[in-house]
């Protein structure tokens, strides 16, 4: 069996849609790394040793160009919140790549179909080991589709120019999320390919409407899963060595800051060389050194979210990067300068307006949307909406907020992609999946940021 030499690469990870409830949620995805995508492979193709992204791949400058950065630092994120497995009428031509543009970050421009993007060489008929990065693990299945032979490669993608050869459901994994690993499963294409083709993989999530899409180039021309494309690099690219734990960490890539409160924000960073053990995130603001979080894991995480801040405060966010295998410490990264805002004037109650609407229930599930209005005259920047169920309710997973339950009581908070609430009827909604026993009432006591709202 033939098989890709695997891209690795160290990940940087912004919080993106889509989120598991549990004591620490997960945010973020997959994406395909064998055929890799183009929104993998733009990453790899870009990404330099202080975290900044900036392709050399012709294709890839050009989508850059067009929709910035962010896409690949959120290379996992190309995703549709409700698209429930549907294909043909529901995603159109053209948008196939980027699921419609459903999703929180710009992908169209991989839609584009040209002759530049990284592609992986491969030999028809033969059988490969697909991946599919499992930063955030869900149960679902994976489809893969394949152009048929004589599709017009310089045409907008249509559904009528791929041929399903291939379902995965709930392949096994090379370990577990919030890394480099992924879903693994073999695949055999058809023999009858020749010449210029894309790979479509389809994520189904079984336990949401929530799809992730993937579009990898490839060529039939006799290939072992070489990458040709990358930093001008036609050769394969071989796997790394295995880390040495006493390598000393470099210092990690700048923050990125977003979803500032007046007590939070959200960071990102480029990650360390070398061997990590930790983050620190460092307030340097006035010369000092305030310890702000520390993230642990092997590896550590390079996104967090920081509460606590102080209203109306000017912070500088440094990261450096810690082997407490050797005692090892990096320099502190350059610092990233931002300021909280001041707090406002508490709204007063009924300022706000919540529609809790039961999309469909089953026996034990049921599947809710819930819109929240601010009425006031002011926009909220940061949003906590939060309610009790009254018959032993109980969330499993949810999408466009951050979600907890302690008991009865239910939390959710803004993504980082939608705190603002406009002013006057400015709104965001999320949905989630959940269970219930006997009976499903309605819950009460719905609150905005603390302040009582009317029930629609």
């Amino acid at each position: 069996m033939r098989k890709l030499a695997v891209v690795a690469a160290t990940a940087m990870v912004v919080t993106g849609a889509g989120v598991l409830v549990g004591p620490t949620p997960v945010t973020a995805h997959g994406a395909a790394v064998f055929p890799g995508s183009r929104q993998y492979f733009c990453w790899v193709d870009g990404l330099q040793d202080n975290g900044q992204i900036i392709p050399a791949n012709p294709a890839c400058a050009d989508a850059v160009a067009a929709s910035g950065t962010t896409p690949l630092y959120n290379w996992f994120g190309n995703l549709h919140p409700s698209a429930a497995g549907q294909t043909v009428g529901f995603i159109p031509d053209g948008r196939i790549c980027d699921g419609g543009d459903a999703g929180p970050f710009d992908f169209l421009p991989y839609n584009a179909m040209r002759d530049d993007w990284p592609r992986t060489h491969l030999t028809a008929g033969d059988t490969y080991q697909f991946r599919h990065n499992n930063w955030a693990a869900h149960p679902g299945r994976f489809d893969v589709y394949l152009t048929v032979q004589g599709w017009d490669p310089s045409a907008p993608l249509s559904w009528s120019d791929l041929e399903l050869i291939d379902t995965a459901v709930n392949p096994p994994q090379t370990g577990g999320p919030g890394g480099l690993e992924n879903y693994v499963w073999d695949v055999t294409f058809p023999a009858n390919r020749n010449g210029q083709h894309l790979v479509f993989t389809h994520w189904v999530r079984s336990d949401s409407p929530e799809n992730f899409y993937s579009c990898s180039d490839v060529v039939f021309d006799g290939g072992n899963g070489e990458v040709s494309g990358l930093g001008g690099d036609p050769g394969p690219i071989d796997p790394p060595d295995p880390p040495d734990p006493t390598e000393p960490p470099t210092t990690p890539g700048p923050p990125i800051i977003t979803g500032i409160t007046p007590t939070g924000a959200s960071a990102a960073w480029g990650a360390s060389g070398g061997f990590v053990t930790a983050y620190e995130l460092v307030n340097v603001a006035g010369g000092g050194e305030q310890v702000l979080a520390t993230l642990t894991g092997t590896p550590p995480a390079t996104s967090t979210a920081l509460t606590g801040l102080t209203p109306d405060t000017r912070y500088e966010l440094a990261v450096r990067a810690r082997n407490d295998n050797t005692g090892a410490v990096s320099g502190l990264s350059q610092p990233a300068p931002f300021d909280t805002p001041a707090e406002d004037e508490p709204p007063v109650p009924g300022d706000c307006t919540v529609t809790y609407q039961v999309i469909s229930q089953w026996n034990p599930g049921f599947h809710v949307e819930v819109t929240v209005s601010n009425d006031r005259a002011t926009p909220i920047d940061g949003w906590q909406v939060r309610w009790q169920y009254a018959n032993g309710q109980q969330i499993d997973h949810g999408w466009s907020g951050i979600f907890d339950q302690q008991g009865a009581a239910v939390t959710v908070g803004n993504e980082t992609w939608n705190p603002h609430l406009p002013a006057n009827g400015g709104a965001v909604t999320f949905g989630f999946l959940g269970t219930w026993s006997g009976a499903n009432p309605a819950p009460a006591g719905f609150t905005l940021n603390g302040v009582a709202c009317t029930v629609a």
